[in-house]
């Protein structure tokens, strides 16, 4: 191969040029973002069971629901919330499954559940889509809440609008209470003219549906019929005919028993900024898209829409993607063109101006064609991807320098450029492929990791794995050809020979130091000759003495995310009303908003914040709040800021569950400490709940400790006498539907105003849950099947009791889950102490507690690294043993996968990082890495004896003097080019960068002298085996690359 690269080098570079012009163009039209996408396997089901207890909604809706879910295959687990009114489900599938399809069949099932369920609970909404994040949200802020009903039909406008933008999935409005036609019914009336509730509904009903009358021909045409008449205003459904009387001409309207007018909905949901009422506008991206250039549509569009604006409100975007992936880009860029300066600079060290430059224009080249494959594989540029290039940076100039080095070695043997092009190339060629295929076997199998965190790191094995197939395939083709092309050229300028000699013998800047050091080592290398066991044992011994370092290390599965947003999130006690969370959330939010180092806030009561980062989760609850505050990273970072609102909020708002946090990195976790209680009996489970809470209130760094189940609230049960039910002629479906007539209504139809469809909703006139006492209720008036009215109390008797609010189940199991953040320690270090106390807890029987949150996580991540691991090894021993034909070697060789590894703890110790996702990955990336040097120092020995008689001790110290320099700066130019992430790569990379750095250092010293001294110990046992036994080692014929 390389001997017809040099014959055809002008095909050879035209090839390499078009290939560079794909690269460039494919480069360009790559979409950015923040993240990879990630492949939502995670579904939520929402049934309503309006007026339903708790257990109720549990026991009619949620475990018939749950029962057929589970039928289904592929499915990791079932979590489930049951709540008044409302049965909320969220289905995990097993990675890796076709989610698609798995989508289908729980629809299917829950459509033949639907049977069921009870009469008034309604179909089962499913959600595939809560995995989306918002690309921006936009405030409309205003002056007084007033104000809102003006921007409607601006806000729906907007909405359809931005809706057409190319790029954008869907564009929802948060905060603006939905219209209603309220009709609320006249009870006195309705007992005069002998009605019913349910006689309402039917009539609205009755006028509302219009059966299609279709077409008929007339006079040669075909005509489309229509029957007009809808309802168009609040006055029209006023207007509809309840029934005739029998007095001729004689009608009962609605408008006769009820009062109808247009009016919203009760408002739960609230949002405030910088103190101020708002509206949202969440804008969410389609999938694949290109994050910037959709965010310049939407500012297109918005320039075009804000002329529609009022000019007393205010338009702000609280927040869009598109700064983020600046911001990132910027900084990586940054960090990778120093990277690129750094590595030119290290190779400069070693090799001559000319020569430095053209192995350093394999990282541009290998990086622009090596990511030609990208969009095949679904790739696109995000902080993944460019971390990869960071990473693969220093590794792209070593085949380079190999062959380069090689063919030096070869000029200053006296061959010609030709043949010192050739031979040079080829004699590396072999230990370079393998040297490759090493390095890429340490890499791809995380391609195959499952999971959100195999979607997450999916780009590093792919964009390295393919960038070092380029840069080992320009080593040995263009890298001789320009080689053979700058010698040809310097003969030819004789004028130029002394400066060539002079060149050649010391190249580089350090060449004359390198000189020095390889004739230093030669004599250090045959001292170490004498004695190889000593000298690989004290090397050994050395290399595992760091070990010693591992129980000083912390562990984090993932750091938190160095992000100027920062998250507080709100939990009133249970029994708070949504006006008490509503004047808490926005209290708190004004205290943040004065804080040292916030620039804006954003407040939400009755949920949390849109979600707009991938690790988040929207919350919907009438008790919760959440407030988004935007920091200035230059006065202070939201790490410093944590521990001061924790310690000053809880201060102000006791008995309020106050959790100010950053967010996360890695695949989502919430609580880094969550404990689950699984059992039958709900008061069993709050006890066992109560201890656990108290076990970690005792341990230090243990803070916002809470349980998902909130604390009983006083409740009022009414019992039904059937028997008088009955006599008074009152069905159990008349009793609940007036008592939800008193409180949230009841839907009886609906009503198309300006392109939108309202609900009509029937209420009663005495409305119950405003300050009302117990005999308001006791006297509510309950129609019967025969017209007439009576109290509630004929036939309910009341006593009071306390029942939870909701209930959880996990994998069908009712199930508390405590959860808790940390203060000043690792949740590593924390369940370190806690685990001993939960064993030594005595559960009744049928109980059982599960540990969840960072821990389940991280092992189950830990367990798949250590997996791939092996996998690692294993493949890199079959490529070596399959290259030397042997099965000791890969074990010398793999000896500096050893040393590699106690370099990076000693790294991590000094820099203080904590053992993560991320410093395991540096460690498996290691293992491909330092390989590459021991194999290329093999393949010279064994070159030296097979080829030119060299006895070993000669072979071993010939080949270890030829591959110092190439060695040392392989090594720095790949630690050169992880420096910048090293030093400014924020708490996510830093530990895998220092792992890798420390690692290659530490292990590139020691295997300086292990793998001399491993080989010289194994070839002379093997060599007096074969004396022993009389025979010799079976050559393999030279492969001719």
């Amino acid at each position: 191969m390389i001997a017809k690269a040099l014959k055809y080098r002008k095909i050879t570079l035209l090839f390499m040029l078009i290939a560079i012009i794909i690269g460039i163009t494919n480069f360009i039209g790559l979409q950015q973002r923040e993240n990879p996408e990630i492949t939502a396997t995670v579904a939520s089901i929402r049934t309503l069971y309006p007026g339903a207890s708790p257990d109720k909604v549990e026991q009619f809706v949620t475990k018939k629901l749950e029962d057929k879910i589970n039928e289904m295959e592929n499915i990791l687990k079932i979590t489930s919330t049951s709540q008044e009114s409302v049965s909320s489900i969220v289905v995990e599938l097993v990675p890796g499954t076709d989610t698609q399809q798995s989508w289908d069949t729980l629809r299917q099932k829950l459509q033949s559940a639907e049977g069921d369920l009870p009469d008034n609970a309604e179909k089962p909404v499913i959600n595939t889509n809560i995995t989306e994040i918002s690309e921006q949200i936009l405030h409309l802020v205003v002056e007084r809440p007033e104000e809102f009903e003006g921007l409607r039909t601006l806000t729906e406008n907007w909405k359809e609008q931005l809706r057409t933008v190319s790029g954008v999935s869907s564009v929802e409005i948060i905060g603006l209470p939905e219209q209603q036609i309220k009709v609320e019914l006249d009870a006195a009336k309705l007992e005069k003219y002998k009605l019913h509730w349910g006689l309402i509904s039917q009539a609205l009903q009755n006028s509302r549906e219009r059966i299609p009358i279709g077409t008929l021909d007339q006079n040669n045409k075909r005509l489309y019929h229509q029957l007009t008449g809808e309802w168009g205003s609040a006055e029209d459904v006023a207007n509809t005919i309840i029934f005739r009387t029998e007095t001729a001409g004689s009608s009962l309207k609605l408008k006769d028993v009820a009062d109808v007018q247009l009016s919203t909905k009760k408002l739960e949901q609230k949002i405030f900024y910088n103190g101020k009422p708002a509206i949202d506008v969440a804008i969410k991206a389609q999938k694949g898209v290109d994050i910037p250039a959709l965010q310049e549509r939407i500012d297109e569009k918005m320039e075009s829409l804000k002329p529609q604006l009022p000019s007393q409100v205010q338009l702000i975007s609280a927040f869009n993607q598109k700064d983020n992936v600046h911001k990132l880009f910027s900084d990586l860029g940054k960090e990778l063109l120093i990277g690129i300066i750094a590595v030119i600079l290290v190779c400069s060290l070693g090799l001559s101006l000319s020569t430095s430059l053209l192995v350093s224009t394999a990282i541009p080249l290998s990086i622009l064609i090596g990511l030609i494959p990208m969009k095949l594989f679904g790739v696109d540029l995000n902080q993944i991807s460019i971390v990869a290039l960071v990473i693969v940076l220093g590794i792209l100039v070593d085949d380079a320098i190999v062959v380069n080095d090689n063919i030096e070695r070869r000029l200053q043997l006296g061959d010609s450029p030709h043949a010192a092009s050739l031979g040079g190339s080829r004699e590396v060629g072999i230990s370079i492929l393998t040297a490759t295929i090493a390095t890429a076997s340490a890499f791809f199998p995380l391609y195959f990791l499952k999971g959100n965190i195999g979607d997450f790191i999916r780009p590093i094995p792919l964009v390295i794995t393919c960038t070092l197939i380029v840069s080992m395939v320009m080593s040995l083709t263009v890298v001789p050809i320009v080689r053979q092309w700058q010698q040809e050229r310097l003969q030819k300028r004789s004028r130029n020979r002394i400066v060539q000699e002079k060149s050649a013998r010391y190249p580089g800047l350090l060449g004359r130091q390198f000189y020095r050091l390889s004739q230093f080592y030669e004599k250090q290398l045959r001292g170490i000759m004498k004695r190889p066991l000593l000298a690989g044992i004290i090397a050994m011994a050395i290399g595992t003495s760091s070990f010693g370092l591992l129980p000083l290390l912390g562990v984090q599965y993932f750091p938190p995310a160095e992000r100027e947003q920062m998250l507080v999130d709100i939990e009133l006690p249970t029994g708070s009303t949504f006006a008490d969370t509503t004047d808490t959330t926005a209290a708190i939010g004004a205290w943040i908003q004065k804080q040292n180092g916030v620039k804006n806030v954003s407040a939400y009561a009755g949920r949390t914040s849109p979600k707009f980062y991938y690790t988040e989760v929207d919350k919907f609850d009438s008790r919760v709040g959440q407030v988004l505050a935007i920091v200035d990273q230059r006065k202070v970072t939201t790490s410093e800021l944590v521990s001061n609102w924790r310690k000053g909020l809880t201060a102000l708002y006791p008995g309020v569950q106050i959790t100010p946090r950053e967010l996360e990195n890695g695949p989502p976790v919430g609580a880094p400490i969550a404990i689950r209680i699984s059992g039958t009996d709900l008061n069993e489970l709050r006890v066992v709940s109560n201890q656990v809470q108290q076990l970690l209130h005792d341990l230090p760094g243990a803070v916002d400790i809470s349980d998902d189940i909130g604390k009983a609230i006083p409740t009022v049960k009414m019992a039904l006498d059937k028997d008088k039910a009955n006599y008074f002629g009152v069905t159990e479906k008349d009793l609940s539907a007036t008592l939800r007539l008193a409180t949230d209504g009841i839907h009886a139809s609906d009503m198309q105003l300006a392109n939108r469809l309202i609900d009509i909703n029937l209420y009663s006139d005495v409305a119950l849950g405003n300050g009302n006492g117990k005999q308001t209720v006791e006297n509510l008036l309950i129609p019967s099947q025969n017209g007439h009215l009576y109290a509630l109390k004929e036939f309910v008797s009341f006593h009071e009791a306390e029942t939870m609010s909701k209930i959880q189940r996990y994998n069908q199991m009712r199930t508390i889950t405590v959860r808790s953040y940390t203060d000043g320690a690792l949740a590593a270090d924390v369940m370190k102490l806690l685990q001993p106390k939960l064993n030594a807890l005595k559960l009744p029987d049928g109980y059982s507690i599960n540990i969840g949150g960072e821990n389940e996580e991280r092992d189950k991540s830990f367990a798949a690294i250590g997996q791939l691991s092996l996998v690692v090894l294993m493949l890199i021993y079959i490529i070596i043993a399959m290259q030397f034909y042997s099965l000791t070697t890969p074990i010398l060789i793999l000896s500096t996968v050893y040393l590699a590894l106690g370099g990076a703890l000693i790294g991590l110790y000094i820099t203080g990082a904590p053992i993560g996702f991320m410093a395991l990955m540096g460690v498996v990336s290691l293992s491909g890495m330092v390989v590459r040097n021991g194999i290329v120092m093999v393949e010279f020995v064994e070159q030296a004896r097979e080829e030119r008689g060299l006895n070993l001790n000669d072979a071993i110290v010939e080949a270890g003097k030829a591959r110092l320099r190439p060695i040392l700066l392989t090594a720095a130019t790949a630690v050169s080019g992880l420096m910048p992430m090293a030093i400014a790569g924020g708490s996510l990379w830093r530990p895998m960068a220092v792992s890798i750095i420390s690692g290659l250092i530490y292990s590139t010293v020691l295997t300086l002298v292990v793998v001399p001294s491993l080989y010289k110990i194994l070839a002379s046992w093997k060599m007096r085996r074969s004396a022993h036994h009389g025979q010799h080692e079976v050559e393999q014929p030279p492969i001719d690359l």
